[in-house]
């Protein structure tokens, strides 16, 4: 069963919850069209400048504009909204030619079957990138696992992309922010109860039964298909020179109501903001910085 979206393009939390829900659709599949960067005739491939951005609307600003709308802008990883601010404009402060040169070619709703072509098109910008941020895998969450080697395929040929054209870019591929909650999916259903419905499915992943009851279990199997996923990438990604993972920064993030928009599912400017302080230490790491 191909999990789509009902009601939400689900990012954090309950953004992979919904991904269980069968049926339905996700947000726009629009790139962000955050790029601002003017390609060089001839990347300099011994010292890279700028920053990419390929995945699914966790890394568009969905959530601080209008329902389902990208706001590349507001965006946690590329934007360039100084209340969010951005890893780009962190790195922007420590590194001044990184002004301007950045990508991001995610979309809402993109599968980790686009990963390849977002990495193509965000190249063809910032060709010899200092950092490349991979946001992937809710959209492809199944309950069954039944697609993780077809996600990591998906991963491995883009990030064999970013090796080739620029093997000293750092890559950096992030993981889902946050685990499901039995605690915060009560105060979801407590704050809006018609979420109950779109939480609730015909596999074991459902949070609630028939009944209208938690299920526990539900909630636990999720959670070992989330891992099963990041497991995956994880081991894809280890094996890719100057590949890191975030070491389960994200996922050790705890859901806050505050951070949401209206829809529950995407972070709004607060959640954002949040998103890029948690990270940041990563990519300080990362880049030796």
């Amino acid at each position: 069963m191909r999990l789509l979206r009902r009601a939400l393009d689900l990012f954090a939390i309950l953004v992979l919850v919904s991904a269980c829900s069968g049926a339905g659709t996700s947000s726009s599949l629009a790139p962000a069209s955050g790029s601002s960067a003017t390609p060089q005739a001839t990347p300099d491939l011994d010292h890279p400048v700028g920053i990419i951005a390929m995945g699914h609307s966790g890394l568009t600003g969905e959530g601080t504009a209008g329902p389902f709308q990208a706001n590349p802008s507001a965006s946690w990883a590329t934007g360039t909204e100084p209340a969010v601010n951005s890893v780009y404009l962190r790195l922007l402060a420590i590194v001044p030619a990184m002004e301007g040169r950045f990508a991001n070619t995610a979309m809402g709703g993109a599968a980790a079957s686009l990963l390849l072509a977002q990495t193509e098109s965000a190249l063809q910008a910032v060709q010899a990138p200092l950092l490349a941020i991979i946001q992937t895998v809710d959209n492809d969450i199944q309950c069954d696992g039944s697609n993780i080697d077809a996600v990591g395929k998906s991963l491995a040929a883009a990030l064999a992309v970013i090796s080739e054209a620029s093997p000293n870019t750092r890559i950096l591929v992030v993981g889902q922010a946050g685990r499901p909650s039995i605690a915060f999916i009560e105060e979801l259903v407590a704050i809006d109860p018609s979420m109950k419905a779109n939480l609730t499915w015909d596999d074991d992943c459902s949070f609630f039964d028939a009944g209208g009851r938690i299920r526990e279990e539900g909630v636990a199997k999720l959670r070992s298909v989330i891992d099963a996923y990041e497991a995956e990438t994880a081991r894809i990604c280890e094996a890719v020179p100057n590949c890191a993972t975030d070491g389960g920064v994200r996922r050790a993030y705890v859901d806050d109501v505050s951070n949401f928009s209206p829809d529950y599912a995407h972070f709004n400017e607060q959640g954002q903001a949040a998103m890029a302080e948690l990270i940041w230490p990563v990519v300080v790491d990362l880049l030796g910085l």
